[in-house]
């Protein structure tokens, strides 16, 4: 039976929720919208990576995409390297 993480929206960042994936594991994000509570679970079979919610199944062929869209859809936090790299390069 594979990991199961469940986190709350913006728990974990996007490089530990694939490093969860990578090693077999899910990551179950639970977030409220409109008043209602939903879950996506985060997965990867066969070498693709999904991103299963109630409404659609996402999926993306490299890390580099699941990556983007957990951060345009801000279900992560942003990674402390990203934070540094905007910092200097705002500096």
């Amino acid at each position: 039976m594979p990991q199961i993480e469940r986190v709350s929206r913006k728990e974990l960042t996007a490089t530990e929720v694939i490093d969860i994936v990578e090693a077999g594991g899910r990551v179950v994000i639970d977030l409220s919208v409109i008043g209602a509570t939903m879950q996506l679970v985060i997965r990867k079979s066969d070498g693709v990576y999904y991103c299963d919610t109630p409404m659609k199944l996402m999926s993306h062929e490299d890390p580099d995409d699941l990556r983007a869209c957990l951060e345009q859809f801000r279900l992560v936090r942003q990674d402390p390297v990203d934070e540094a790299e905007t910092v200097s390069a705002t500096a």
